[in-house]
């Protein structure tokens, strides 16, 4: 996931950093990640990334998402920067579960696909995965309650990955292994000088299962300005080959919303120095 999001960050970088080179990749045994932050970031980001594995990668998405897309991000109207075809958007399969028993039913449905012996996903996106965890029947009911229906829901996930991961790698065409992603929206605290994103009894859980994560984080640099930015971090993530193992080290990307609602990414300054300085810097300690 982590590789595919290296190829986004590329594809729709700022004309004033089209030059970066900067390449993320992530450990066979780390190919997920949990994607935290603002709902419309995260469901556009998500949107892009699924489009890209599909197009530029070959890879077959399945996307979970309550509500239905209704057209594509802005960055693929008329957008040369893809090879977009009708063949790589049937790549993707959209279903629209209401309920959380609905997206448990949908992703054990996964398992189907092998038997029938029809094209097997691999990637697998559910956006916005709060919104089922938080949903109206299920408010009341106690934390552990709740954070049990998140880990089985993960468990879930993760199986059905290693399932499908195992049945990618029989075939000739090869695309395992199986990737998932999942967004959440945690709850927002502060109004005014800058919303920050308020503690989530699930983080805690979904981060057992998805050891890597891309944060978004509001940038204020003034009225109308919609900029966030994005931190990338967890056990298994490397740039360029050099592994980010300790905790606190990340590696950041900004990203713009223009009035015509494309985004558009760019690297933080030197990020890649630094991170790697930091990590130097903490291997010494520990020597």
């Amino acid at each position: 996931m982590v590789d595919i999001l290296s190829v986004v960050f590329k594809r729709f970088a700022s004309q004033l950093h089209v030059s970066t080179n900067v390449a993320l990749k992530v450990s066979p045994t780390e190919s997920s990640i949990l994607v935290v932050g603002d709902e419309n970031i995260n469901r556009s980001l998500l949107f892009l990334t699924a489009v890209t594995a599909a197009s530029e990668l070959g890879s077959r998405v399945m996307f979970f998402t309550q509500n239905q897309i209704q057209s594509l991000p802005c960055n693929l109207q008329g957008s040369s920067g893809l090879n977009l075809k009708p063949e790589s958007l049937k790549k993707i399969r959209f279903v629209y579960p209401k309920t959380l028993e609905q997206l448990l039913e949908d992703v054990a449905s996964l398992h189907e696909l092998v038997r029938q012996a029809a094209a097997i996903p691999s990637l697998v996106i559910v956006n916005g995965l709060d919104r089922y965890l938080c949903s109206p029947e299920l408010q009341g009911r106690p934390q552990q309650e709740a954070q049990s229906m998140a880990a089985h829901v993960m468990a879930l996930l993760h199986d059905t990955a290693a399932f499908l991961t195992q049945n990618l790698e029989a075939r000739v065409e090869s695309q395992a292994p199986c990737r998932v992603i999942v967004s959440v929206q945690p709850g927002i605290e502060g109004r005014g000088g800058g919303d920050v994103l308020g503690p989530d009894p699930f983080l805690s859980v979904l981060g057992r299962y998805l050891q890597v994560r891309c944060t978004s984080e509001k940038e204020w640099r003034g009225e109308g300005q919609n900029e966030w930015l994005l931190c990338l971090s967890g056990q298994g993530l490397q740039v360029d080959g050099d592994a980010i193992e300790k905790e606190g080290l990340a590696l950041k990307w900004h990203v713009a919303m223009q009035p015509s609602g494309v985004l558009e990414f760019w690297p933080d300054v030197a990020t890649k120095e630094k991170t790697l300085q930091e990590q130097a810097s903490l291997e010494a300690k520990d020597d």
